[in-house]
């Protein structure tokens, strides 16, 4: 079933960036969504690392996810 409002690790609210980042580098296909903190500690790096990713993708205006 699909999850949009929880993380599933940590049970916070979800974000659009939340999903979308979560979508660009684990799943574009995911119903389900880890929140940026529990990303980030699942890659290894900071929550700062995974918001300029965010930045980045935003500011290229490549990825719609960022839109």
């Amino acid at each position: 079933m699909a999850n949009y409002k929880t993380c599933f690790d940590c049970g916070n609210e979800l974000f659009a960036d939340d999903i979308a980042i979560y979508r660009k580098l684990v799943d574009r296909n995911a119903d389900e969504f880890l929140c940026i903190d529990c990303l980030a500690e699942r890659f290894g790096c900071t929550r700062e690392d995974v918001e300029k990713l965010i930045a980045h993708y935003r500011e290229s205006g490549v990825c719609t996810l960022f839109r």
